[in-house]
């Protein structure tokens, strides 16, 4: 192998640890990111609609993921501004952490390497090609040069 060869390897390799770092970083925010609104929710339906942290844990998740039983509702003015946003909030967050959980898991089952090896490989061989091409040319441009 020559050193050329080896360099691009190492440069393969570094690409998908990046990569991967880059993925669970993400995954590590997502997650910290959908635990922050759910603690925030919690301690604030707790404080203002005088829930018991069970039923505010309850209401939350119910809120988050879309069920919404109706069994428990807010009954004050500040529940009820809280959960609309937090409604949102919590389908968008709760969404992103879906995306990123799958985007680990592609990475950490070898998409990353697979995607990013195959895109190298087909620069590789382009150049390849590229450079076999253009060494024809000279060689008939020689050959030319030659018979005058």
């Amino acid at each position: 192998m020559d050193e050329k060869t080896l360099n691009f390897q190492e440069q393969v390799e570094l690409a998908i640890q990046r990569e991967k770092a880059r993925v669970k970083r993400k995954l590590m925010y997502a997650v910290l990111l959908l635990a922050a609104v759910y603690v925030v929710a919690i301690i604030i339906y707790h404080a203002t609609e005088s829930w018991s942290w069970e039923d505010a844990v309850y209401f939350t998740t119910a809120t988050i993921t879309t069920v919404g039983y109706g069994d428990i509702v807010p009954h004050t003015y500040y529940g009820r501004l809280i959960t609309i946003p937090l409604m949102f909030i919590g389908i968008a967050v709760g969404l992103y952490t879906i995306y990123a959980i799958q985007d680990y898991g592609k990475a950490n089952l070898g998409g990353v390497a697979k995607g990013v090896g195959t895109r190298l490989d087909n620069v590789e061989s382009g150049r390849k090609r590229m450079v076999g091409h253009v060494d024809r040319h000279v060689e008939r441009i020689r050959r030319m040069g030659r018979k005058k």
